[in-house]
């Protein structure tokens, strides 16, 4: 089961929610989960194959955090892996006008790749991805069915859209530790690209019918 997959499946985001609690055996698991012992075992070899969780001493299964949070590196990037060609679209115009797609495409997938391995190495954003997930699994004022329903894939996407929210308002550099503030920078250069960037439709459609009524 591919990566994407694998975090859009509910019964597999179920299994990840309920180890947010605690660590737990298979039939625990299975149990908390609502899942017959033998699927559960299924998914969750699946899961531990993925990098999402790590099989302990006695059978007890927990979040594999340090192969998780890269994993969530790569997936949270969607409108950020979109728009970063068109960052070197005008250099390759000049440049390079026969294959100006094709060099753009692959330098912004040199780029991205630096970026995701500068995230997933830094300390600072491993943390965040652990206290958001953590965060997540013990709101109290989530509706009870929620949590029940959440999809890993969800949680994840909605990390790119926050961003957009949350960046403007964060501490100023000066006053954070070294690996913060280079986390700093990074979430920086991705706010920076997907405020200016909407790939959707919709997008589209509103910078289109904004403009022509003067508001934009």
């Amino acid at each position: 089961m591919a990566s994407d997959a694998l975090l859009s499946n509910r019964k597999i985001s179920r299994i990840f929610m309920r180890l947010l609690h605690g660590n737990a055996r298979l039939a625990g698991l299975a149990h908390d989960c609502d899942l017959k012992k033998e699927e559960c075992d299924k998914l969750t070899q699946r899961m531990v194959r993925a990098g999402l969780l790590r099989s302990g001493r006695g059978g007890v299964f927990e979040i594999d955090w340090e192969r998780f949070v890269p994993l969530f590196v790569s997936r949270a990037m969607n409108i950020y892996s979109a728009a970063m060609p068109w960052k070197y679209v005008p250099y390759y115009v000049e440049h390079d006008p026969e294959n100006v797609i094709e060099a753009a495409c692959a330098r912004a997938e040199r780029e991205l790749a630096k970026v995701k391995v500068v995230l997933a190495d830094n300390e600072s954003f491993a943390s965040l991805v652990q206290e958001y997930f953590s965060s997540l699994a013990t709101e109290v004022d989530a509706p009870d069915d929620y949590l029940a329903d959440l999809r890993l894939q969800d949680a994840v996407d909605e990390f790119e859209y926050a961003l957009l929210k949350i960046y403007p308002l964060l501490k100023n550099a000066r006053t954070l530790d070294e690996q913060t503030r280079k986390l700093y920078r990074e979430l920086g250069k991705w706010y920076r690209r997907i405020q200016q960037y909407d790939n959707t439709p919709t997008g589209v459609a509103l910078r289109s019918a904004f403009g022509k009524v003067g508001l934009l």
